[in-house]
């Protein structure tokens, strides 16, 4: 009885949900059908999944997505939990700290966009420049431009941007464990590394596992950093499946393809997703 009282409560939202996620869905794959010929809307069946499924250009973004995705995911679940283990700790200016981690979040991409072309610009940027006064280097990259640092530039960038949210997170989840389970493991002789690795760490685990999986959304579906800074150049070394769906869709007309492949797109995150509901759900309470 409970259960059917609590699903009519929500059952608004749910609605809403189905409504303003249900139905983009659905009209991209309806979309993935059809082919736009002088305006008007040819069914084709299944030629645009062929299409995309025979482009090497296709293998190509999926490549890319993934060592993207699997590059970002180590600097951001990596790094935000060493920021959040420091700024767990009690020192001089930590709320300062912990207001300006906030920055890089709130910062419009288009802005972060701006800096980094600035910032690694070869001939004024600022990275390039101190470089060369450090004598690091003898003559000016184009971090940017090259096919050796652009992805992981643009890695890097994406993951700066990404910090604060993954930081605060682990950073809530550090400040519910019970401060008497540390101090008693403390007063048994456990060290650091020993109450990190036991007690720290394995409480942190369904923290940071959400972390991971709106990491991994996050990442495969980054569109705007990439396109405002290379559009997957040079010679497609960031050319990822979002930037190539978006080429495809308003750069080649062909929204039928873009179509196609967003829906594949789609399907593989709800299989991430639906694994990763599924450990939840398993997971003892």
């Amino acid at each position: 009885m409970r259960g059917k009282i609590g699903l009519l409560l929500i059952s608004p939202v749910l609605l809403l949900i189905i409504f303003f996620y249900g139905y983009p869905l659905f009209d991209l794959i309806r979309s993935s059908f059809f082919v736009t010929r002088a305006g008007v809307n040819e069914y084709v069946g299944l030629f645009n999944y062929q299409k995309v499924l025979s482009s090497s250009l296709f293998y190509q973004a999926v490549v890319n997505s993934l060592r993207w995705t699997g590059l970002s995911l180590a600097i951001q679940l990596s790094v935000p939990l060493i920021l959040a283990l420091a700024l767990n700790q009690r020192f001089w200016g930590n709320s300062l700290a912990r207001v300006l981690m906030l920055v890089p979040w709130i910062m419009p991409t288009v802005v972060v966009a701006i800096m980094l072309r600035w910032l690694m610009e070869p001939n004024v940027g600022l990275i390039n420049h101190v470089l060369l006064a450090l004598s690091i280097i003898r003559e000016p990259i184009d971090f940017l431009g090259r096919t050796q640092s652009a992805f992981l530039t643009l890695v890097c960038a994406n993951s700066w941007q990404f910090l604060p949210f993954g930081t605060l997170l682990i950073l809530a989840g550090l400040q519910t464990i019970p401060r008497d389970v540390l101090e008693a493991a403390w007063v048994d002789g456990a060290g650091v590394w020993q109450r990190f690795r036991y007690i720290i760490f394995p409480l942190l685990g369904p923290v940071i596992g959400f972390v991971f999986f709106l990491a991994f959304v996050w990442n495969f579906n980054t569109l705007g950093l990439i396109w405002l800074t290379t559009q997957g150049g040079p010679l497609n070394t960031t050319l990822t499946l979002p930037v190539l769906i978006y080429r495809r869709a308003f750069r080649g007309s062909a929204m039928g393809e873009a179509a196609a492949m967003g829906s594949l797109a789609s399907v593989a995150l709800m299989i991430v997703g639906v694994f990763y509901f599924k450990y939840l759900w398993k997971r003892p309470t």
